[in-house]
């Protein structure tokens, strides 16, 4: 038998992508709201654009054509920092970009190879006012999707290397920020075990700045002497939140790109981070423009795995009515009942199988089509449709718009 789809890739059946859709135009919405504008790129790119700030760990990831020097983009920030490199945007430049990106790992719940992401990103600025208005849009999306109490993490990427190099880690450095990017799979514990095996006698000091605990002045206390800039920068992003912002030292997001603040957003313990991003400041001046950026991204797949349940209850864009015929001789009028409903702003179908009223009363209720409007002699006569409620089982005979109306109502 053949294998049905690729390891780590899946089929979205009729009622997930449903919840999909419905998911895409509420963040579309929300992100057009806040003046972000739409940008694409192509699934492939070449292999040298992909891996020049990907990091180690996002190179491995990367999906390579092997007869050519192309690969399957990882995320959409690189792909964007490339064509941004290379325009005349004026700056800022607020983009918005939902498509799917591909990497090669170990599959695990709400964690596909094949995924959807949903990123918003500022071009042309280095104020803090970015990060703030990333995470205030982010809190937004929380409250739109039900979740009134997020999780916002937050830290600097700079307090990061300004502790590497205090402890003149040297080339240690990378590995230690890959061991700390690794807390969501492995735990905290683990990763504590993996500093010590790494950094000896170094590792007590590192764990006692990023486990500092307290509120975020404590925190951000610990580490002000060792990186002021870093520090101030978080303080000047906690300022304009209104809202809950957790400053977290061990945070360090795993891509090799990020230079300043860095943060994710967690909605559930099952489920890890649905929400990340940060600053790129250096990314952009690879493709040959030296310009700031920042941005965040939520993850659809883990989104739609936290809400599915509860969006299956929304009336999402289904068939409203279904057009049945009495007999053949009446698919046109059907065809034309159909249209004039759609022009009233009701989704509608008609037969296409030439079938039996039973069996077209069943096909209805396997889509749970609530409403069916039968067409036949009388009804054409009367130029008025029989509308069947399908949980009910009641019955009555409607002109079109009344039809349409007793439809939208529900």
């Amino acid at each position: 038998m053949m294998k049905a789809t690729p390891k780590g890739m899946r089929d979205i059946m009729p009622e997930d992508m449903l919840i999909r859709e419905s998911v895409k135009e509420r963040i579309i919405g929300l992100y057009r709201s806040y003046g972000y504008r739409p940008l694409d790129t192509p699934a492939l790119e070449y292999l040298e654009t992909l891996r020049k700030k990907a990091g180690e760990e996002a190179d491995k990831q990367i999906f390579v054509l092997s007869d050519e020097r192309l690969g399957l983009r990882f995320d959409l920030t690189v792909p964007l920092a490339r064509v941004a490199a290379g325009s005349d945007f004026p700056r800022p430049f607020k983009r918005y970009c939902i498509a799917p990106v591909w990497r090669k790992e170990e599959p695990q719940k709400g964690r596909f190879r094949e995924f959807w992401q949903a990123d918003v990103d500022i071009i042309g600025s280095s104020s803090m006012r970015c990060e703030a208005e990333l995470l205030s849009l982010s809190k937004e999306a929380c409250t739109i999707f039900g979740f009134d109490k997020p999780k916002i993490l937050l830290n600097n990427r700079k307090i990061l290397e300004a502790l590497a190099e205090e402890l003149e880690m040297g080339r240690e450095k990378e590995e230690v920020f890959r061991i700390l990017d690794k807390i969501d799979k492995i735990g905290r514990a683990a990763v504590e075990e993996q500093l010590e095996l790494l950094l000896g006698s170094k590792a007590s000091d590192f764990l006692s700045y990023i486990k500092t605990t307290g509120k975020n002045k404590d925190k951000l206390d610990r580490v002000r002497d060792v990186c002021t800039e870093g520090v101030e920068e978080l303080e000047r992003i906690l300022e304009m939140c209104d809202f809950d912002v957790e400053v977290n030292l061990s945070l360090v997001r795993g891509l090799g790109y990020y230079t300043g603040p860095v943060f994710e957003i967690k909605l559930s313990k099952d489920i890890g981070t649905v929400m990340a991003g940060g600053r790129y400041d250096g990314l952009l001046s690879v493709y040959g423009t030296p310009d700031p950026a920042v941005g965040i991204s939520i993850g659809i797949e883990r989104l739609i795995t936290l809400i599915a349940d509860r969006e299956k209850q929304r009336k999402l864009s289904r068939t409203e009515v279904f057009i049945a015929c009495a007999k053949p001789d009446f698919y046109p009028d059907a065809v034309n009942a159909a249209d004039k409903l759609r022009k009233k702003g009701v989704l509608a179908e008609t037969d296409l199988k030439g079938r039996n009223l039973r069996k077209q009363f069943d096909y209805a209720n396997s889509l749970g089509i609530r409403f069916v409007a039968i067409i036949g002699r009388r009804e054409k006569d009367a130029n008025k449709v029989t509308l069947r409620d399908m949980v009910s089982g009641k019955e009555e005979m409607l002109t079109l718009a009344e039809a349409a109306k007793k439809a939208r109502e529900g």
